[in-house]
């Protein structure tokens, strides 16, 4: 008798594990099969590279963002930078630079707005969302002062490479998230500060007593954010075709779905690269699959609402039960 109970015992234990660490994925699943029944229109390949090509830019915001939640902080600040770069990006070809040139400066200013993030939240002790969020008031003023509200247009034809030609039949702009992807998996997890930004996340004092430099590779976090930030900026402004001053303020609350969707797949409550990958998929799934059932727009953002307070929700029990 106590041989049987103790094998339910295991067998229950064993489904739990595994409804924890592939229960979002299976979610994911059970979501396309949904909308597949529903809409006969969302099974198809071209349906599934429109979902991928709609994702991209969110999938690289989030992919940076995942890179600072390790470190358990957050960055608020992601909406309004991206906007700015995006407008930085167009300003700079229309003046006549040549497009590698003005990619090069675009990364550097996003990088460098990261450090100063990370310089607030790392060395001057500011609370992340309190900073984070200063600094994006701050960018998101200077971009609305420089192009008083007005899209920049006018942008040469060859910068269409990043959102708008195709390769192989494939989105370009879904190459471009395949590859910043690989960046941030390689970055944080095959990477010595990679080790240590996992570590801050796991334990910053003791990670600090070992001899590691926090506030360096906190700042650090912040500056990989800032990179995503450019790389967003260049794909939606090319996408797009114009820089429009408020175009990447939504993608914020999306990129933080993301993250916090990703955090109860994989990892049990901590943020990784692969489940913030699959949050994004839910989130392009969930909006692509809704807009071809004719829902109005304002219903999907109750059902992400919805979806963000379920993650959060499991993400905070999983963390209490480890505790």
């Amino acid at each position: 008798m106590n041989i049987e109970v103790q094998k339910k015992k295991s067998e229950s234990l064993n489904l739990s594990s595994f409804l924890k660490v592939y229960g979002t994925l299976i979610g994911l699943g059970v979501l396309c099969i949904i909308f597949a029944i529903l809409t006969p229109a969302f099974a198809t390949l071209s349906n599934g590279l429109a979902v991928l090509r709609q994702i991209a830019m969110l999938s690289i915001m989030a992919a940076g963002l995942t890179v600072v939640m390790v470190t358990k902080r957050i960055d608020l600040s992601i909406g309004y930078v991206s906007s700015a770069l995006g407008v930085l990006v167009a300003a700079l070809m229309v003046s006549g630079v040549p497009i590698w040139m003005a990619l090069i400066i675009t990364v550097i200013v996003g990088a460098v707005i990261g450090m100063v993030n990370g310089f607030f939240v790392a060395y001057v002790g500011i609370p992340d969302f309190i900073a984070t969020l200063a600094v994006g008031f701050l960018i998101s003023g200077l971009n609305q002062a420089y192009t008083h509200g007005h899209p920049i247009s006018g942008l040469p034809s060859g910068f269409g490479v990043f959102g708008q030609w195709y390769l192989f039949g494939i989105p370009t702009a879904i190459f471009v998230m395949l590859g910043f992807l690989i960046f941030i998996f390689i970055f944080l997890y095959h990477s010595r500060y990679g080790r240590y930004i996992h570590a801050i996340g796991g334990n910053e004092e003791a990670t600090m007593l070992s001899g590691v430099s926090t506030k360096r590779n906190l700042m650090l976090a912040f500056v990989i954010s800032g990179i995503g930030l450019a790389v967003t900026a260049v794909v939606l402004t090319s996408r797009l075709g114009a820089a429009h001053p408020l175009a990447g303020d939504g993608l914020l609350l999306d990129a933080i779905a993301c993250v916090f969707l990703g955090s109860t797949a994989f990892k049990n409550g901590e943020p990784n690269l692969a489940g913030t990958f699959v949050g994004a998929l839910i989130i392009g799934v969930l909006s692509n699959g809704l807009t071809l059932l004719n829902v109005p727009y304002f219903y999907q953002d109750v059902a992400k609402g919805l979806i963000i307070i379920l993650a959060v929700s499991i993400t905070s029990y999983q963390r209490i039960r480890r505790a």
